[in-house]
Formats: C-alpha cells, sequence, structure tokens
C-alpha cells in the first residue's frame, strides 16, 4: 500500500532549495521546498514552505483487501496511524537537521502550520483520503476574574517595586512551550520552580542570598525539604507551614523527568503529565507568594493543595 502526506510549513528559509532525504529501511521519501506562490488555501504568508512524505507499507492482507475492495482505510487502524506517525516525525527530523546544520535561529520545536490530506494508493497511482483523519481538541479554560481588589492591587503596586516574581515568567513561557513541545515545557517549567524558590529563600532569609548566587544549589526537593520553614514566623491554621505533599510529590517525578530529558535526551511525555507538573509548579510559586505575605495567592492554589491545609 502506498502512503502520502502534505504539510505547510512556517518559518522555511531555506529560499527555492529543495530538500529531499530518503529512508529505505522504512520506505519513506521526504521533500520540502518553498511554497508555491500560486496557491491559494490557505492563505498563503510569508516564509512558508511545503512538506511532502511518501511511504510503502504492507498492510496486513485482510485489511489490504478490504480497503481496495471498499474503497476505504480508515486512520483508526493502528499501522495507518502509525505510518503517519512516521512520515510526520521523519519531516520534523529532517527539518531540525536542516536549521542546526545551517545555524538556523528561526523557528518554534514544531514547524508544521497546516495539515494537508493524508492520502492512500493500492498501486500508487489513484488516490483517496484516509478516512477518519480528523482530530478535534479543544481545550477550556476559565477567564480570569477582574475583580475590585485586583483592580486596586494593579493600581496601588503598579509605581513600586513590586513585580511579578521571575518564577512566574518562566511558568508562563512553559506554559506557552507545551502546544509545541511537551520537552521544554517540563524543563522550564522545573527551571521556574527552582528559580521561584530561590529567589523566595534569598527574600525570606537576605543573609544566606550570597550562598544562592553563588554556590551550586541542591536538588529541588531537598532545598524544599531542609528549608526553616518554622523561622518564617507564619502560621497557617495553626501549623508550621511545609510544602503540601502533592505538590511535592508531582515535583519530585518532574525533577526525575527533567533529568532523564537533559542527560538521556529522549523521553516519552504525556500532556496530562506535563499539565501536572505545570500546576504543580503554579501551586508552589503562588503558595510561596502567600507566604511572601501576598494572601490574596492562597486562592489561585489548586482545591487539591489546599486540602493538606485543613
Amino acid at each position: 500500500m502506498y502512503f502520502r502526506v502534505h504539510y505547510i510549513i512556517r518559518d522555511f528559509e531555506f529560499g527555492d532549495a529543495q530538500i529531499s532525504v530518503s529512508d529505505p529501511a522504512n520506505q519513506i521519501d521526504v521533500r520540502i521546498s518553498k511554497r508555491p506562490g500560486d496557491e491559494a488555501s490557505p492563505p498563503l504568508e510569508r516564509n512558508q514552505g511545503v512538506a511532502k512524505a511518501t511511504c510503502q507499507r504492507e498492510l496486513p492482507a485482510r485489511h489490504h483487501d478490504e480497503a481496495v475492495s471498499s474503497g476505504n482505510l480508515s486512520i483508526k487502524r493502528e499501522i495507518v496511524g502509525q505510518v503517519l506517525h512516521d512520515m510526520q516525525e521523519m519531516i520534523l527530523h529532517t527539518i531540525r537537521l536542516a536549521r542546526w546544520r545551517c545555524n538556523s535561529t528561526k523557528g518554534g520545536p514544531n514547524p508544521i502550520q497546516w495539515a494537508g490530506d493524508f492520502s492512500w494508493s493500492a498501486d500508487g497511482t489513484a488516490w483517496k483520503r484516509v478516512a477518519d483523519n480528523l482530530s478535534l481538541k479543544f481545550e477550556f479554560s476559565r477567564f480570569t476574574d477582574w475583580t475590585d481588589e485586583a483592580a486596586e492591587f494593579v493600581s496601588t503596586k503598579v509605581f513600586g517595586d513590586l513585580d511579578e516574581p521571575l518564577g512566574h515568567q518562566l511558568l508562563r513561557e512553559a506554559a506557552v512551550n507545551r502546544k509545541d513541545n511537551l520537552r521544554s515545557s517540563l524543563v522550564l517549567a522545573v527551571v521556574a520552580a527552582e528559580v521561584g524558590f530561590k529567589q523566595f529563600a534569598s527574600e525570606a532569609f537576605p543573609d544566606t542570598d550570597w550562598i544562592l548566587e553563588k554556590l551550586p544549589s541542591p536538588p529541588l526537593i531537598t532545598m524544599l525539604q531542609v528549608f526553616p520553614w518554622s523561622k518564617l514566623g507564619v502560621l497557617i491554621n495553626d501549623k508550621v507551614p511545609s510544602i503540601p505533599s502533592p505538590i511535592e510529590s508531582v515535583l519530585k517525578k518532574a525533577v526525575n523527568l527533567r533529568n532523564q530529558i537533559v542527560h538521556l535526551g529522549v523521553v516519552k511525555l504525556e500532556v496530562k503529565t506535563v499539565d501536572s507538573v505545570l500546576t504543580a509548579v503554579r501551586d508552589l510559586l503562588y503558595f510561596l507568594d502567600a507566604l511572601r505575605g501576598q494572601n490574596w495567592a492562597a486562592s489561585h492554589i489548586s482545591p487539591g493543595a489546599l486540602k493538606s491545609f485543613s
């Protein structure tokens, strides 16, 4: 069986060059070039390219015969979905290598901007679209409540030295990366937690900030466990504060995953795993904000973490 896929990619900066590669073992051919100027749909944008891949893959006899007789082949069949995955991965790998070799600084982790057709053919001549090749994912998020208290906070603090802590800024970048690159999102989220905690510790005990600035930091979990919480002079429900166990558990897993990514380079991540890490880091940062005296921050801690204080 023959397959082909067509993508429109962003940030193609190789001029009129045509990048062609072949993988004989997997019978995949890839060709990447500048998008023709006469294409009208979707609307042509600056520096767009076209990535095409073809593949020949043997299907089980019954799947092959059923597709030929019915004229229908669904992406729901595991082997068909695997073909699409293999072609897409080879396209992305090719683009990464081209950018690296040419010292390209443009483009995000996922250069695919539009997914064109995914087709199959029994003879490599007459093509039909693969059925069920449509995946919709709706992500719902609530709007941030703009309250009178929030308005007063901004209007009174905007002229002072108080600013959004760096940890929150890094976490925001991690959340943006989550859409295109789960590895980058997780690594940056852990960095946000480490930076956020070190900044908090430095402010809580200014006499020790030179240790945090000049010496290698111990692992995040160790810092959280050995930090002298009792010396903060703060009680939560008459108890000395400590990192809620749900947060600590996820952060521990996140640090291990980050270390695997950094040292081994290849780690399979799921969206739900990265989402749990982003939530845990956000909870940690707002928990630290609350300990700084920003009482409003507690309202942004997730319900699961808040239960630890009851």
